[in-house]
């Protein structure tokens, strides 16, 4: 099995860059293994099932989150009764489109389930448990930054990356 948050973070990239037209500034990414993730106000969840058990989400700095809205729309103008609502539905899309994309490309002979994405309201940050590692990812953009963030079984990430613990 390959790296979990690797193909994801990849997949992120080349999502914003090609298909929403927004640039990563910075390709590098430092993969960190945290006892506690901080999440931003604009985070999404979704988990999968099978072969790779893990939750994933993404966060979205506000103006970043305002960018992806407006390359979905493609210029198209919303009332402001509908933002709150395409907003939560583009940033659910987006890390719907990235794991189901990014995780065709690990998965082998495994079968993998998909949970829906669910905006995260009142959480306000991820904790590590006794038999999970977390490991976190920031991806940097012209318009804020975007941070990713994978829970799961701590051998899943022992013996597939290499992170720097905090």
């Amino acid at each position: 099995m390959k790296d979990t948050l690797e193909p994801i973070m990849n997949r992120t990239m080349s999502f914003l860059e090609e298909d929403m037209g927004i640039a990563v500034i910075s390709k590098a990414i430092e993969i960190l293994s945290p006892k506690k993730v901080e999440l931003k106000k604009n985070t999404v969840m979704i988990g999968t099932g099978g072969s790779i058990q893990v939750i994933l989400t993404i966060g979205y700095d506000d103006l970043l989150l305002d960018k992806l809205v407006e390359a979905f729309l493609e210029g198209e103008k919303i009332d402001d009764d509908e933002k709150d609502e395409i907003r939560e539905s583009v940033s659910c899309e987006f890390l719907n489109t990235v794991v189901g994309n990014a995780m065709t490309n690990f998965a082998g002979d495994g079968v993998i389930s998909i949970t829906p994405p669910v905006l995260i309201y009142e959480a306000k940050s991820l904790f590590k448990y006794k038999d999970s590692k977390i490991v976190t990812a920031t991806i940097k953009t012209d318009f804020g930054d975007m941070t990713l963030a994978a829970v799961g079984p701590r051998e899943l990430f022992e013996k597939e990356l290499e992170f720097k613990e905090l």
